[in-house]
């Protein structure tokens, strides 16, 4: 499985998109290389503002710019944005519809050895909250780029979810992004596994592993990337076909994708057993890898197989 770096896709999409599109604007937050904006920044100084370790101050900025008719990017770790300066981007940015894709970078526990203060598990919490702010969640570097080239031509406020390391190639380079729907990565007819970003790589996995048991379990895995708006269609159509649903994400429980999909179900009235694999009312901790991390908070490959055998009963 090839493995690519999220962050230096989309740096590269976003300096492609650049040159043919004059209204894109970055405003950065001090993070400059660790978001792959150098060639950026020195092929387009005046469309690169630099704001400092000044994160609210950049989403005002931000949120100015865009008023003049800009898109802008707002660039930074998840755990410094949206976390601390969550209430500009609620009233600057969401408030006015201003054209602001804030871009949160170091997402979840694939932060690994920066530990708690940098493993942010409540950024789509927030975001999900704030009325007219999009959410996603790309599977791969793969669907990144897509994701990138989708919201650089809409007008909606977003926020982008990235990881730090390096992550497998997964998304099918023929399939297309769409905003607000969801893909099907694998048919299967006992239980609905639906999750966000390259935690999914998991579930395959965890099927390799169930292939060799018996009886077999035959997992539908759903890529969620589009946490809001919501699939609803196509989440609903598998579960009511399964009857089963596990909900796995590098995220806290509350708040996360599990709850708005718990919340959906419950409306339409369908019947079904649910496990939520997410990480319980926990902060984070620094690890060698983030697979450890995984086992350690209970959402690793082991935990998915376990989740399966349990819910089929």
């Amino acid at each position: 499985m090839n493995l690519t770096s999220m962050r230096a896709t989309f740096g590269q999409t976003l300096t492609k998109l650049a040159q043919t599109n004059e209204d894109i604007y970055v405003v950065d937050a001090d993070l400059k290389s660790a978001l792959e904006l150098n060639e950026f920044a020195k092929k387009f100084p005046k469309r690169f503002i630099e704001c400092g370790v000044a994160e609210s101050n950049a989403a005002g900025v931000a949120a100015g710019l865009a008023k003049t008719g800009k898109t802008v990017f707002l660039v930074s770790f998840s755990c410094f944005s949206p976390a601390i300066n969550w209430n500009v981007i609620k009233q600057s940015i969401c408030y006015n519809l201003a054209n602001v894709k804030i871009v949160g970078s170091h997402s979840g526990l694939m932060s690994t050895t920066l530990g708690a203060t940098h493993q942010s598990l409540e950024d789509i919490a927030l975001m999900r909250t704030l009325p007219n702010m999009e959410v996603f969640s790309p599977l791969d570097s793969i669907e990144t780029e897509k994701i990138v080239k989708v919201i650089s031509r809409s007008r909606h406020p977003a926020y982008l979810r990235l990881v730090r390391s390096q992550t497998p190639d997964i998304f099918d380079q023929k399939l297309a992004f769409t905003i607000g729907k969801s893909q099907v990565l694998k048919n299967g007819k006992d239980i609905t596994v639906i999750g966000h970003g390259p935690i999914l790589y998991e579930v395959f996995e965890a099927q390799a592993k169930l292939n060799l048991d018996k009886p077999y379990i035959s997992l539908e895995i759903i890529n969620c990337s589009s946490i809001k708006p919501l699939d609803t269609n196509t989440i609903l159509k598998s579960v009511k076909k399964t009857g089963r649903l596990i909900c796995l994400e590098d995220h806290q429980q509350q708040g996360g994708l599990g709850e708005a999909i718990a919340s959906l179900i419950l409306s339409a009235g369908i019947k079904c057993k649910f496990i939520h694999l997410a990480v319980n009312d926990s902060f984070g901790r620094s690890a060698k890898t983030y697979e450890k991390l995984y086992d350690y908070y209970g959402i690793g490959v082991n935990d998915l197989i376990l989740a399966a055998k349990k819910i089929i009963k």
